[in-house]
Protein backbone atom coordinates (compact mmCIF):
# COMPACT_ATOMS: atom_id res chain seq x y z
CA UNK A 1 0.00 0.00 0.00
CA UNK A 2 2.83 2.43 0.80
CA UNK A 3 5.46 1.60 -1.80
CA UNK A 4 5.99 4.18 -4.54
CA UNK A 5 3.31 6.54 -3.23
CA UNK A 6 3.23 10.32 -3.05
CA UNK A 7 2.13 11.08 0.51
CA UNK A 8 0.96 13.95 2.64
CA UNK A 9 3.14 13.08 5.61
CA UNK A 10 1.75 12.97 9.14
CA UNK A 11 2.26 16.47 10.56
CA UNK A 12 0.76 18.53 13.36
CA UNK A 13 -2.01 20.81 12.04
CA UNK A 14 -1.49 19.62 8.46
CA UNK A 15 -3.73 16.58 8.35
CA UNK A 16 -7.16 18.14 8.72
CA UNK A 17 -9.76 17.44 6.04
CA UNK A 18 -9.23 20.55 3.86
CA UNK A 19 -5.50 19.90 3.54
CA UNK A 20 -6.05 16.20 2.88
CA UNK A 21 -8.56 16.97 0.12
CA UNK A 22 -6.28 19.58 -1.44
CA UNK A 23 -3.38 17.10 -1.41
CA UNK A 24 -5.55 14.41 -3.02
CA UNK A 25 -6.77 16.84 -5.70
CA UNK A 26 -3.13 17.55 -6.52
CA UNK A 27 -2.07 13.96 -7.03
CA UNK A 28 -1.34 12.68 -3.55
CA UNK A 29 -1.82 8.92 -3.16
CA UNK A 30 -2.04 8.69 0.65
CA UNK A 31 -2.94 11.21 3.33
CA UNK A 32 -2.63 11.05 7.12
CA UNK A 33 -5.08 12.47 9.60
CA UNK A 34 -3.78 14.66 12.40
CA UNK A 35 -2.80 12.85 15.59
CA UNK A 36 -5.93 12.22 17.64
CA UNK A 37 -5.47 11.04 21.20
CA UNK A 38 -6.94 7.61 21.94
CA UNK A 39 -8.92 8.71 25.02
CA UNK A 40 -10.58 11.54 23.11
CA UNK A 41 -11.48 9.38 20.13
CA UNK A 42 -12.95 6.70 22.36
CA UNK A 43 -15.43 9.27 23.73
CA UNK A 44 -16.80 10.12 20.28
CA UNK A 45 -19.90 8.96 18.48
CA UNK A 46 -19.87 8.07 14.78
CA UNK A 47 -22.42 10.05 12.77
CA UNK A 48 -23.28 10.00 9.09
CA UNK A 49 -23.54 13.60 7.89
CA UNK A 50 -25.88 13.39 4.89
CA UNK A 51 -25.56 17.13 4.13
CA UNK A 52 -21.93 16.84 3.04
CA UNK A 53 -21.63 13.06 2.67
CA UNK A 54 -19.14 12.76 5.52
CA UNK A 55 -18.57 10.53 8.49
CA UNK A 56 -18.17 12.66 11.61
CA UNK A 57 -16.79 11.58 14.96
CA UNK A 58 -18.14 13.99 17.55
CA UNK A 59 -18.14 14.35 21.31
CA UNK A 60 -21.40 14.37 23.27
CA UNK A 61 -21.41 18.19 23.24
CA UNK A 62 -21.23 18.22 19.43
CA UNK A 63 -17.53 19.05 19.12
CA UNK A 64 -16.14 17.60 15.91
CA UNK A 65 -13.04 15.46 16.56
CA UNK A 66 -12.55 13.81 13.16
CA UNK A 67 -14.25 13.97 9.77
CA UNK A 68 -13.73 12.02 6.59
CA UNK A 69 -15.50 12.15 3.25
CA UNK A 70 -15.37 8.53 2.12
CA UNK A 71 -16.18 9.09 -1.55
CA UNK A 72 -13.12 11.39 -1.77
CA UNK A 73 -10.70 9.66 0.63
CA UNK A 74 -11.49 5.94 0.27
CA UNK A 75 -8.36 3.88 -0.23
CA UNK A 76 -6.13 6.80 0.70
CA UNK A 77 -6.67 7.74 4.37
CA UNK A 78 -4.34 6.71 7.18
CA UNK A 79 -5.63 7.54 10.68
CA UNK A 80 -2.98 8.64 13.17
CA UNK A 81 -3.48 7.77 16.84
CA UNK A 82 -1.69 9.20 19.85
CA UNK A 83 -1.44 6.55 22.56
CA UNK A 84 0.74 5.23 25.36
CA UNK A 85 -1.42 2.20 26.15
CA UNK A 86 -1.98 -0.93 24.03
CA UNK A 87 -5.59 -1.40 25.18
CA UNK A 88 -6.59 2.23 24.57
CA UNK A 89 -4.82 2.23 21.19
CA UNK A 90 -6.77 -0.84 20.10
CA UNK A 91 -10.07 0.57 21.40
CA UNK A 92 -9.50 3.83 19.53
CA UNK A 93 -8.45 2.09 16.32
CA UNK A 94 -11.50 -0.16 16.42
CA UNK A 95 -13.66 2.96 16.69
CA UNK A 96 -12.56 4.26 13.25
CA UNK A 97 -11.28 1.19 11.41
CA UNK A 98 -14.37 0.93 9.19
CA UNK A 99 -13.84 4.46 7.86
CA UNK A 100 -10.07 4.56 7.28
CA UNK A 101 -7.58 2.61 5.21
CA UNK A 102 -4.80 2.21 7.77
CA UNK A 103 -3.85 3.02 11.35
CA UNK A 104 -0.66 4.89 12.25
CA UNK A 105 0.81 5.28 15.74
CA UNK A 106 2.47 8.63 16.33
CA UNK A 107 5.82 8.03 18.01
CA UNK A 108 7.50 11.11 16.64
CA UNK A 109 5.71 14.19 17.96
CA UNK A 110 7.85 16.10 20.49
CA UNK A 111 5.13 18.58 21.42
CA UNK A 112 3.97 18.77 25.03
CA UNK A 113 0.38 17.71 24.33
CA UNK A 114 1.74 14.43 23.00
CA UNK A 115 4.72 13.60 25.21
CA UNK A 116 3.35 14.67 28.61
CA UNK A 117 1.42 11.41 28.91
CA UNK A 118 4.12 9.19 27.44
CA UNK A 119 2.82 9.42 23.87
CA UNK A 120 4.49 10.67 20.70
CA UNK A 121 8.27 10.94 20.83
CA UNK A 122 8.20 9.86 24.49
CA UNK A 123 7.55 6.32 23.20
CA UNK A 124 11.04 6.33 21.70
CA UNK A 125 12.33 6.12 25.29
CA UNK A 126 10.07 3.12 26.05
CA UNK A 127 10.61 0.75 23.10
CA UNK A 128 9.02 -2.23 24.89
CA UNK A 129 5.79 -0.27 25.31
CA UNK A 130 5.99 1.06 21.74
CA UNK A 131 6.38 -2.47 20.36
CA UNK A 132 3.56 -3.74 22.58
CA UNK A 133 1.18 -1.09 21.26
CA UNK A 134 2.11 -1.90 17.66
CA UNK A 135 1.88 -5.68 18.16
CA UNK A 136 -1.58 -5.29 19.68
CA UNK A 137 -2.70 -3.02 16.84
CA UNK A 138 -1.41 -5.50 14.25
CA UNK A 139 -2.99 -8.62 15.81
CA UNK A 140 -6.25 -7.11 17.05
CA UNK A 141 -7.01 -4.48 14.41
CA UNK A 142 -4.76 -4.76 11.36
CA UNK A 143 -5.00 -8.49 10.72
CA UNK A 144 -8.72 -8.99 11.47
CA UNK A 145 -9.76 -5.97 9.38
CA UNK A 146 -7.08 -6.27 6.67
CA UNK A 147 -5.79 -2.76 7.45
CA UNK A 148 -2.10 -1.89 7.51
CA UNK A 149 -0.60 -0.68 10.78
CA UNK A 150 2.26 1.81 10.63
CA UNK A 151 4.30 4.04 12.91
CA UNK A 152 5.97 7.44 12.73
CA UNK A 153 9.27 7.85 14.57
CA UNK A 154 12.13 10.31 14.90
CA UNK A 155 15.82 9.54 14.75
CA UNK A 156 17.49 8.51 17.98
CA UNK A 157 20.73 10.33 18.90
CA UNK A 158 22.84 7.37 17.69
CA UNK A 159 22.25 5.82 14.27
CA UNK A 160 22.89 2.28 15.59
CA UNK A 161 20.10 2.80 18.14
CA UNK A 162 17.73 4.01 15.43
CA UNK A 163 18.49 0.97 13.28
CA UNK A 164 18.02 -1.36 16.26
CA UNK A 165 14.65 0.24 17.02
CA UNK A 166 13.55 -0.04 13.39
CA UNK A 167 14.36 -3.77 13.45
CA UNK A 168 12.24 -4.21 16.58
CA UNK A 169 9.39 -2.22 15.06
CA UNK A 170 9.44 -4.29 11.87
CA UNK A 171 9.24 -7.47 13.95
CA UNK A 172 5.82 -6.35 15.28
CA UNK A 173 4.25 -6.92 11.87
CA UNK A 174 3.74 -3.29 10.89
CA UNK A 175 3.70 -2.46 7.20
CA UNK A 176 5.28 0.99 7.15
CA UNK A 177 7.57 3.29 9.12
CA UNK A 178 7.64 7.01 8.54
CA UNK A 179 10.92 8.51 9.74
CA UNK A 180 10.99 12.18 10.64
CA UNK A 181 14.69 12.78 10.06
CA UNK A 182 15.22 14.86 13.18
CA UNK A 183 15.81 13.84 16.78
CA UNK A 184 13.29 14.45 19.55
CA UNK A 185 15.25 17.49 20.69
CA UNK A 186 15.20 19.15 17.26
CA UNK A 187 12.18 21.44 17.10
CA UNK A 188 10.89 23.96 14.58
CA UNK A 189 12.92 27.14 14.74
Amino acid sequence: MYRGKLCLAPMVRAGELPTRLLALQNGCDLVWSPEIIDKKLIKTQRNVNKHINSIDYTLENGTLVFRTIPNLEKGKLIFQIGSADPELAVEAALKVVQDVDGIDLNSGCPKHFSIHSGMGAALLSTPDLLCSILSNLVTRVGTPFAKPISVKIRLLPEMKDTLSLVERLCATGIQNITVHCRTREMRNR
